[in-house]
This record gives C-alpha cells, sequence and structure tokens, in this order.
C-alpha cells in the first residue's frame, strides 16, 4: 500500500528552498552523507550549517557539489575511499509513474553526473529523492535518457543505437564548444525512449562496449521521493510505491 504524507510550508513559495529545509531533517542524525547533484541539491547545501554539520563527512556525485561543500569548511572525502554513506540525497529532472509495476522511474544525468549519482544511491544505506512536483511526467511520448560513452566508443554506440530505431544526440557543452564531459572525462548522450521501453533499453544499451551508464533511475535506488510544490505543500512518497490513480 501507499504511505503518503502531506504537509505545508505556507511561509516559502520556492519549492526547492522548501525541499532543501525539509531534506535537512533526514540528514542530522547521519555521519556519512552522500550528496547529488542539481540546483536542488545547491539550495540544500546552502542551507546546511557549519556548526551543526562540522563532524560528519560528505561524499559527493559531482565536483560542483565537492567544491560548495568545501567553501563551507566542512570535511569532504573522496568516491576512492569506498566508504558507504550512510544516507544519500538526491534530486531528479523528470519522474515517471510506471503502470506496470506500481511504482516510480526518475530520470537524472541533466548535470552530466549520472554514474557517481547511481554508485552512490547503489551503495547508500538509505536514499533519498527531492524535486519539484511539476517534474512529475504524465503520459509523455518519448522521455529524454542521458547515456554516459567512454570517447573513444561514441560514433560506435550513435551507429548501434540508430540500428535499433533510437533518436540520439550527442548533448552540447555550455560555455565550450563541443561535447559536454562528464566528471568522469566521459562524453553524454541524450536519447529519445518510448516510457514503455525504459526497462528494457536499459538492459539492451549496457551491453553496447562503451556504455558506461544511464540516467534511468528504477525503484531499486531509491527508498523516498520527497514532492515539493509552488504553494508550500510537501509530499513524501515511502518506499518507492505509487497508487493506480
Amino acid at each position: 500500500m501507499i504511505n503518503k504524507l502531506e504537509l505545508i510550508f505556507k511561509s516559502m513559495a520556492d519549492p526547492k528552498e522548501i525541499l532543501a529545509n525539509f531534506a535537512l531533517n533526514y540528514i542530522y542524525k547521519y555521519n556519512i552523507i552522500g550528496l547529488g547533484t542539481g540546483k536542488t541539491v545547491r539550495k540544500l547545501i546552502e542551507a546546511i550549517s557549519f556548526d551543526s554539520f562540522s563532524n560528519k563527512l560528505f561524499l559527493t556525485s559531482s565536483i560542483d557539489s565537492e567544491i560548495l561543500i568545501s567553501q563551507k569548511g566542512l570535511n569532504v572525502i573522496s568516491l576512492f575511499s569506498g566508504l558507504l554513506p550512510d544516507i544519500y540525497i538526491d534530486s531528479f529532472d523528470s519522474l515517471l509513474h510506471d503502470n506496470k509495476n506500481k511504482n516510480f522511474i526518475m530520470i537524472k544525468g541533466g548535470g552530466g553526473a549520472l554514474t557517481r549519482e547511481k554508485i552512490l544511491a547503489y551503495n547508500a544505506k538509505f536514499r533519498v529523492f527531492i524535486g519539484e512536483e511539476t517534474k512529475m511526467v504524465k503520459n509523455p511520448r518519448y522521455v529524454s535518457v542521458p547515456i554516459e560513452v567512454v570517447s573513444p566508443a561514441v560514433s560506435y554506440v550513435i551507429k548501434k543505437m540508430e540500428f535499433f530505431g533510437i533518436r540520439v544526440r550527442i548533448r552540447d557543452g555550455n560555455g565550450k564548444i563541443g561535447p559536454t564531459i562528464s566528471d568522469n572525462g566521459n562524453i553524454i548522450l541524450d536519447a529519445e525512449i518510448r516510457p514503455d521501453e525504459l526497462y528494457s533499453f536499459s538492459e539492451k544499451i549496457r551491453e553496447i562496449p562503451g556504455v558506461i551508464e544511464t540516467g534511468i533511475f528504477t525503484s531499486n535506488l531509491y527508498d523516498l521521493i520527497i514532492l515539493g510544490s509552488d504553494d508550500g505543500r510537501i509530499q513524501i512518497i515511502e518506499e518507492g510505491k505509487a497508487s493506480s490513480s
């Protein structure tokens, strides 16, 4: 059964700020905290105070988040440490209701950190994802899915995907000429996938040599999804379960 909790924060209008302040309640008690990437996570980092978190350790999914945490004087450790986060908090680009499996699928990777994000989500003891209610997409014809690919394989991967009948493009970089490069030094592609083919696509695409990871996050990678709206409402969906309505 679905378990939803709805709270109202009428004093705030920015959903990202609402979510950031609400998410703080989840991380105070943990010692090793994993953080994702994106504008909503930036708001969360802004809300983290040195006094309350000076004795905590942080693992981040991107250079951007690592710099922001370091600038606060807090302790950032490398993913090479192999430490397991007690909790991982991240945002998402879009959220789809999977009618077949009665849960949600998240699409991530807008910031190009999808592989590191998936590593932390997979290995964390507890996973919480926060996002604006407007990111819930209903009945889309296609979904844009980020894919991380090692540079020498890009042309081969594109040709193979086009052979499968998939529309795909190299993501252009912002502020530079050329492709978007991930924190791992790889190239990001964006593919247009039908919602009902996300599971099969995720399995098929990773069989192609050179493909590292996709931005498809299924229910095995999260424990809570928290949605915020611009009218101050917070909705918590536990265990990734969705109602049939």
